[in-house]
């Protein structure tokens, strides 16, 4: 999946083509999102999906490859979703890339050995190594936990058969407007309505808000076998990017025999209903809670002291 970034586009497209497990092509879609009505058009950055679509069909001449005219991002996955499930109707599973996770070159010969000793396992819907784990103190820590981010991941179809009229939901929400200007309040209250915490109201918060939902179980590596670039995009600046400290490759060995999912799901599941737990408390309940002791704070002092507060907080907001 790739949108109007050729930097990026052209380190993953690189990065899937140097696999260590081949790529066959015949198997491979990539869509790009349209420039029409996107941020990147609002903000009067350059076209550049045409030069994406070449890079693409440079890469992979054998490919399936579409470029929307329109920014649409919920159709551009569904294109991916439709493609897969039409052309390859007994496939276990899919795998989902996005254009800012770059691969390291066993990266699909990781998820591959994970998925096929998650087979058997249908609570467990989507293997990654990406180490971007849902709590972040496992981060950088050898082993298998809760997958906090979908950037780079493996999923069975099962699961993207189940979700899907939920997902149609979430289209015709969005239908007509640009990704980046959604209504998100409007989003939340209609994907909570289907059961889905919301958690965020970016594409992959409601796809692991709907893995809570049917009772599955996301999971990834610790450790990072590849790299998160994504400092310019629809939620990351550079200053937030650093803030965030992604983990880079990881140097260490995968070794499935280290993996034992049919011991440890029970626990897996246990730990993905405590991460999420937590990550709606620190979104939602805790920030709540600061923002009425703050007031409370506030309505107690007295008012030279009120209205000095509030010209540093305008001071603050300005500079």
């Amino acid at each position: 999946m790739l949108f109007n970034r050729f930097e990026y586009a052209q380190r993953v497209l690189v990065s899937i083509s140097a696999q260590t497990l081949p790529v066959d092509q015949s198997k491979l879609y990539i869509s790009i999102d349209g420039y029409a009505g996107s941020k990147a058009e609002v903000q009067g950055k350059p076209d550049n999906t045409r030069a994406i679509e070449e890079l693409a069909r440079t890469t992979f001449p054998n490919a399936t490859i579409r470029r929307m005219e329109k920014n649409t991002f919920p159709e551009s996955l569904r294109f991916l979703e439709d493609s897969l499930l039409a052309s390859h109707p007994d496939a276990t599973w899919f795998g989902f890339f996005e254009e800012d996770y770059v691969l390291s070159p066993d990266y699909l010969a990781i998820t591959a050995q994970m998925s096929a000793a998650a087979e058997p396992i249908d609570d467990i819907a989507i293997v990654a190594a990406t180490g971007e784990t849902l709590d972040p103190d496992k981060r950088d820590v050898e082993g298998i936990f809760p997958i906090g981010h979908l950037w780079a991941y493996l999923v069975r179809v099962a699961h993207v058969r189940e979700r899907r009229d939920d997902l149609q939901l979430f289209r015709q929400q969005m239908s007509g407007k640009p990704y980046w200007d959604r209504d998100k309040s409007a989003l939340a209250l209609v994907m909570a309505s289907r059961g889905v915490f919301p958690v965020g109201v970016a594409n992959d918060h409601q796809r692991l808000g709907l893995v809570f939902k049917f009772n599955r179980i996301g999971v990834t590596t610790g450790l990072s076998y590849g790299e998160y670039i994504g400092a310019e995009g629809e939620h990351m600046t550079e200053k937030s990017f650093a803030r965030f400290n992604f983990s880079p490759p990881t140097s260490v060995p995968f070794d499935i025999r280290s993996v034992d999912f049919a011991a440890k799901v029970q626990d897996l599941r246990d730990q993905f209903r405590a991460d999420l737990a937590k990550r709606l408390a620190e979104r939602y309940v805790i920030t709540k809670i600061r923002a009425f002791s703050a007031q409370r704070s506030f309505q107690k002092l007295s008012r030279w002291r009120q209205a000095a507060e509030l010209f540093g907080q305008a001071f603050r907001s300005l500079f």
